[in-house]
């Protein structure tokens, strides 16, 4: 049996429904502040994962994706090459980035093997070292895999710690979030 959790279905659940969940998953090794690894990369899993369901199996690779605070993000940038930080800093203003901005020709990095290299395992090494946790990674990756992301508070966290202000915040109203609300209401 195959269990699909996405991200938004896991912050749903009752905080501890989501202990009882991870414990389950981790077997019993639930971390404060973690979200189970969501792939079978170490470095870029989809947002939601197939979970073998059976009892003991854990997550693919047994790796989880931080949320680090601010503290955490001062001391993992202060030891992580300036190419590095400057990667960073485009999480901390977006969040999500694309595989495409990241990779090729007058581009921080010339293929996927370097970005992995010099990137991403070097972040997910200091960031095991910052939090304490070997199973820890800060990056995900949509399920199409095209983009790689930061969860929303590691985001914040790396904001405060390089200074970038808060993004302004606009009306996220989309219509099509209610389509069906408001076709019902024509309909009457």
């Amino acid at each position: 049996m195959d269990l699909v959790i996405t991200s938004e279905d896991f912050r749903r659940l009752s905080s501890a429904t989501q202990k009882e969940l991870l414990a389950l998953l981790m077997n019993g090794e639930s971390e404060r502040d973690a979200t189970p690894e969501l792939g079978d990369l170490e470095i870029f899993e989809p947002q939601g994962a197939t979970l073998n369901a059976s009892f003991g199996s854990g997550t693919p690779t047994g790796k989880l994706v931080f949320s680090i605070n601010a503290e955490q993000s001062d001391e993992l940038l202060s030891n992580l090459a300036e190419k590095s930080q400057q990667t960073l800093r485009l999480f901390a203003i977006g969040e999500r980035v694309a595989i495409d901005d990241l990779i090729g020709d007058s581009r921080p990095y010339k293929d996927m093997n370097e970005l992995k290299r010099s990137f991403v395992g070097a972040v997910n090494r200091r960031l095991r070292t910052v939090v304490g946790n070997r199973s820890a990674v800060l990056f995900s990756s949509d399920r199409d895999r095209q983009r790689i992301r930061v969860l929303p508070g590691s985001a914040a966290a790396l904001r405060n710690a390089m200074g970038i202000p808060e993004p302004e915040v606009e009306d996220a109203f989309d219509s099509s979030d209610y389509e069906d609300e408001l076709d019902e209401e024509t309909k009457t």
